[in-house]
């Protein structure tokens, strides 16, 4: 029997398209005598969050389901398919997250997911009823096991399951266990999934067929990555991460591969390119503009923006004031030569004065310093919203996770905008794409005098960053441990406490550092979206209240 592993990028909600993937994938192996694997929720996509609740989503995907069951009628292969099952008992909610084997115009066999993840950027229990039964089906002689994402991780998940879905399966001698997924992309997560998936391969004697989703959806990004591994472990094939692949194999010919997980550059660099064209794209844009200051945010996300959309969709504009370097104006030139992008320029000057003026006649005083900071930031981010509403350009913010957890950016001003790719990008680490984006270019793409400036808001007369926050090496690795917390590795851990160490902080300034980002908290709660690389990460990954004291 032959497997098409079916790694799709499905969009959420798009019933008709998602069906559409669905039947042109299957068209390329109905006469192949095996089954075609797609993705967990592959008809809605996967997560669709409360769009579960509005009328008629849930027909229209069954729907979806019978139309792909009629297909199949009269072929040789058959369908795996993620859906959402109505629950016919009267207790419980409604809903499974279901598993569906069609085959020669019928469904022969249905599965509900068991463990229903509810930590992190999981919520599904919300959603649906915990499943019964075993995910066990002969299919033409072959004894199958089936299981759906979190089935097989209750022994490694931080969630107290109370009970294994795999226990189950270890009794029953099955001859290959297929597993269909939403497994979200984060830093260290191809590694952690790679343990799970041949621990359980070796605990059930059995290959492993492990087909994930790709693609982003809103701030989620799955990498695919899809793999088969034998029944110790060893892995057999594997499917490229963060890009769409059909894949035929035959379980009796395969013979174990070289694997190694794509290094955190790599993950960094391909997952936000895929996320902000994903969610760009599924929001209907097909253009963006972003504010170019000559800095490195702006740049990174220039560059990101021109790889994911290409450079004739991408518009930079540079907003200078008397407080702008000419560095800052002359590197944004270059960059954008460099990318390919249109630049544009609108000076603040003149406005900036006007502004200051108006402020002393409405409030009978001079503005202070931050506010004639501020007054310039929220000019800016005006004038991007301008342009947006002209020219239907969506405006993409710069961000970078350091500055948005310790509150230092400016709301209605540099916050302005539909998505932010770098929200979940410690400093450094934009320091390192920019490095990476000129390595893999062979070439200087982001120019080395931005990477090289001392970071500035150039909001007044000769400001730098370190003016207000400590050093961008020591607030990273600070953030990390208060932010990412248990989730690191040990040796991320260990890594954050030798930087901590060479700087010596005392527990003064760390507890500064933390009640920063406390106080924080109502600014991100109205920033744009962002693209999620981190183990834990603000947004859907981090709730927190705003109106607390803690």
């Amino acid at each position: 029997m032959k497997i098409t592993m079916a790694q799709l990028n499905f969009t959420v909600g798009d019933v008709d398209g998602n069906l559409e993937k669905i039947i042109d994938a299957y068209r390329l192996v109905e006469n192949e005598d095996g089954l075609l694997v797609c993705s967990e929720l592959a008809l809605t996509g996967y997560y669709p969050q409360d769009l579960v609740y509005q009328q008629g989503i849930i027909e229209k995907q069954l729907e979806a389901l019978a139309k792909l069951k009629t297909f199949t009628q009269g072929k040789a292969a058959g369908v795996v398919v993620g859906y959402i099952a109505k629950n016919h008992s009267d207790e419980g909610k409604p809903l499974f997250n279901a598993l569906a084997v069609l085959s020669n115009g019928e469904q022969i066999f249905e599965y509900h997911k068991k463990l229903l993840p509810t930590y992190n950027v999981f919520d599904e229990s919300r959603h649906f009823n915990t499943g019964e039964g075993t995910g066990i089906f002969e299919y033409k002689g072959k004894k199958i096991g089936f299981s759906i994402c979190e089935d097989i991780w209750a022994r490694t998940s931080f969630f107290n399951y109370s009970f294994d879905p795999v226990e189950a399966l270890e009794k029953e001698n099955i001859e290959v266990l297929i597993s269909i997924n939403a497994s979200p992309s984060n830093l260290g997560k191809q590694q952690d999934r790679l343990c799970v998936i041949a621990a359980t391969a070796r605990r059930l004697h059995a290959p492993l067929v492990y087909v994930n989703q790709v693609g982003g959806n809103d701030e989620l990004v799955f990498d695919g990555a899809s793999l088969i591994v034998n029944e110790v472990g060893e892995v057999l094939t594997a499917l490229p991460a963060f890009e769409e692949q059909l894949k035929t194999i035959d379980l009796n010919e395969l013979k174990p591969t070289q694997f190694k997980p794509i290094s955190d550059d790599e993950i960094r660099y391909r997952q936000t390119i895929l996320g902000i064209r994903d969610y760009i794209q599924k929001c209907g844009f097909n253009k963006v503009v972003i504010g170019s200051s000559g800095g490195i945010d702006s740049a990174v996300t220039l560059a990101i923006c021109a790889e994911a959309l290409g450079s004739a969709n991408v518009t930079a504009i540079t907003m200078p004031s008397k407080f702008s370097s000419k560095g800052s104006v002359d590197d944004s030139i270059a960059l954008c030569e460099n990318l390919g992008v249109r630049l544009l320029t609108a000076p603040i000057g003149e406005e900036y004065e006007l502004a200051v003026k108006q402020f002393e006649a409405m409030a009978g005083e001079h503005p202070s310093k931050l506010t004639k900071e501020n007054i310039q930031a929220r000019i800016r981010g005006r004038k991007l919203m301008e342009y947006s509403n002209q020219f239907g350009a969506l405006v993409v913010s710069t961000g970078n996770k350091s500055e948005m957890s310790v509150g230092y950016a400016t709301l209605y001003g540099d916050m302005n905008g539909g998505v932010n790719p770098l929200g979940d990008l410690y400093k450094m680490e934009v320091y390192a794409l920019a490095k990476y984006f000129n390595q893999k270019a062979g070439k200087e793409v982001i120019p080395q005098a931005i990477i090289d400036k001392a970071p500035s808001a150039e909001l007044s007369e000769e400001q730098l960053d370190s003016d207000f926050l400590p050093d961008y090496r020591l607030l990273d690795a600070v953030l990390k441990l208060y932010i990412e917390g248990r989730l690191l590795s040990e040796s991320e851990v260990n890594e954050c406490n030798l930087t901590i160490k060479e700087f010596g902080p005392s527990n003064e300034e760390l507890n500064k550092i933390h009640q920063m980002v406390n106080r924080a908290e109502f600014k991100r709660k109205q920033a744009p979206p962002i693209i999620r690389i981190q183990k834990k990460s603000f947004g859907v990954g981090r709730r927190m209240p705003v109106a607390a004291k803690y």
